[in-house]
């Protein structure tokens, strides 16, 4: 079982990569999720990928506000004031 703590920090870190994702698809002139994957460079690619693992490792231990990359998504809308 993990604690609130864990939990807090594994969401941070995915809201910080999510970050990076968003960066990157606003310097392409996109924002998710209307965006073609097929075309991404591998900079995104690995963002994305980390951001992923990161959702499945916050399902892992029960943190519900990131368990997926659509409430990641929309966890860092709402945290950063794009809602």
């Amino acid at each position: 079982m993990s604690t609130k703590a864990e939990r807090a920090a594994l969401i941070e870190m995915a809201l910080k990569e999510w970050g990076v994702v968003v960066e990157i698809l606003a310097e392409r002139g996109e924002v998710w999720p209307n965006t073609d994957p097929t075309r991404w460079g591998p900079g995104l690619t690995r963002a994305m990928d980390r951001a992923q693992t990161l959702t499945e490792a916050c399902a892992a231990i029960g943190a519900g506000d990131a368990r997926d990359i659509g409430r990641l998504a929309d966890l860092y809308d709402r945290t950063h004031g794009r809602h």
